[in-house]
């Protein structure tokens, strides 16, 4: 072997090992999607936020739905639902709740179809490909904040970015899922921030915590009324299949924290009650019942464990007291 071949070989060796803590490796849990930008990888197995993360056959986290249930809970949503930062499927949300109705007496399959950087829009286009085919009697469709602002920014609807999990993805293969390959891709990536069109439209985007401050802007009410459009047609879509909707909405922590923040949920329960669909908010349900709901959080939107273990148990409440499963 050359002097320069093993030079080389341990240049890129020393970068592996003292790069890795700070840039850390792509996944290979997500794949491309012409329609959807992206979904899950079916039988996907890989690390993902610092947790590693099985996906099933049918494209989706947690054990396959059994055609002996009597009845079914399909939960639809963004990483709140998939359950990022959260290493055990049974920590999950989605199983949680299907943990606490099991207590209770009742026999409900809950299925986690949950995928991070999900909106209304790209869960209606599955729900209707692939969703409704698992033939779950109660969809609950599961809303946060950032699914308002984040479909703006992405190539699909006229944005100009591919979305955060696609940023992250890497094709199967060994040498690709080194260090200094994730690198490398990163670095091609972040060149686009140059071009002024990319560097425009990321000047202009509309993030969360302008959203809640600034609810009167134009660029606010634009798309606040874009996302209760998507949101009806998803509740339509469910409705058509014979299946029942339920809107979940979930909190900002900062929501906890600063006054008057709640007009997006109380938006969302006036919707909901022109509609006769069934409304339940996960903020101001956690802030009756804690003193301290911002301990539920891993960060400013995902559930802890223990979070995600207290939310599971107020949605099978829920479930029961409707009478949507028994």
């Amino acid at each position: 072997m050359s002097v320069t071949l093993s030079v080389a070989l341990l240049a890129l060796g020393g970068f592996e090992a003292l790069a890795g803590p700070f840039v850390g490796r792509d996944t290979t849990l997500f794949l491309r999607d012409p329609e959807l930008g992206w979904r899950l990888r079916p039988g996907g197995d890989d690390e993902w936020l610092g947790h590693r993360v099985r996906i099933n056959e049918r494209g989706f986290r947690g054990r396959l739905p059994s055609d002996q249930a009597s009845q079914g809970v399909l939960f639809l949503g963004d990483s709140v639902i998939f359950g990022a930062f959260i290493g055990d499927d049974a920590e999950t949300i989605s199983a949680q709740t299907e943990l606490r109705l099991a207590e209770a007496g009742a026999e409900a399959q809950c299925i986690n179809a949950g995928v991070g950087g999900w909106a209304p829009w790209q869960e209606r286009l599955w729900y209707e490909r692939e969703g409704a085919s698992l033939g779950a009697q109660v969809v609950m469709i599961h809303l946060v904040l950032n699914d308002v602002t984040e479909p703006l920014s992405l190539e699909l609807k006229g944005g100009v970015e591919e979305g955060f999990q696609l940023d992250r993805t890497r094709a199967p293969g060994l040498l690709s899922g080194t260090v200094w390959a994730t690198a490398l891709r990163r670095w091609r990536r972040s060149l686009r921030g140059d071009e002024p069109r990319v560097a425009a439209a990321r000047e202009e985007a509309l993030g969360v915590y302008e959203l809640l401050r600034s609810p009167s802007l134009p660029a606010s009410r634009a798309a606040w009324a874009q996302h209760l459009r998507e949101v009806g047609e998803l509740v339509d879509a469910v409705l058509s299949k014979g299946a029942t909707p339920v809107i979940v909405a979930h909190p900002y922590t900062v929501q906890f924290e600063v006054p008057g923040l709640w007009w997006p949920q109380d938006g969302l329960r006036a919707w909901c009650a022109s509609r006769e669909v069934s409304f339940v908010d996960v903020g101001r349900l956690l802030a009756e019942a804690r003193p301290d709901p911002v301990d539920a959080y891993h960060d400013a939107v995902h559930p802890s464990p223990e979070g995600a273990g207290f939310i599971g148990a107020l949605l099978a409440e829920v479930l029961l007291r409707e009478g949507l499963v028994e």
